[in-house]
């Protein structure tokens, strides 16, 4: 196991109490289940990335960081739950439909994905460090350059670069 993963797998050990409680505490009604759903997904989100946990000053905080996106994620993604009742369809409840994206779109959506983390993977650890921070993250490139100890042109030229390499590198799979 490389440096990257070690660091990891030794601050998800001490702090996944820490971390299911964070995401917990972030919804009313979701379950234990769900809350170990979404620290895993963050987990082997950045197992895949260890490549630039060398890169990261403050990797609990920028761990945080990343289970809130996903927490915004699940939110955004949830479906209510239709429901079943004689009673509910009598008083003119929606009719059952299929929900979402046609199976078609979402398996396109699916392979697009695959190929865009693909793409990502193959920038370099730079490039993909500035890309994941603030797209991912969210994060501002005056606050990674006072965190890297970066000039902020710098930060900004890798990220335009980055871009360039995805678009160049997905170019082929327009419709």
């Amino acid at each position: 196991m490389d440096h990257g993963k070690e660091r990891l797998a030794e601050i998800f050990q001490t702090e996944k109490i820490r971390f299911l409680r964070f995401v917990r505490c972030k919804f009313d009604d979701i379950s234990n289940m769900d809350a170990e759903d979404i620290v895993s997904e963050v987990t082997l989100s950045l197992f895949r990335r260890a490549d630039i946990v060398g890169e990261i000053e403050n990797l609990t905080a920028y761990i945080y960081r990343s289970l809130q996106n996903r927490i915004l994620d699940h939110r955004r993604n949830r479906v209510s739950a239709v429901s079943l009742d004689e009673e509910a369809l009598e008083s003119g409840a929606p009719e059952l439909h299929a929900r979402g994206p046609a199976p078609d779109s979402a398996l396109d959506q699916g392979e697009m994905r695959e190929r865009l983390l693909n793409a990502i993977g193959r920038l370099s650890p730079k490039e993909r460090a500035i890309f994941l921070a603030t797209e991912m993250d969210g994060r501002s490139f005056q606050e990674l350059a006072e965190e890297w100890d970066e000039p902020l042109g710098t930060l900004l030229s890798r990220k335009s670069r980055a871009k360039a390499r995805l678009r160049e590198m997905l170019s082929e799979y327009k419709k």
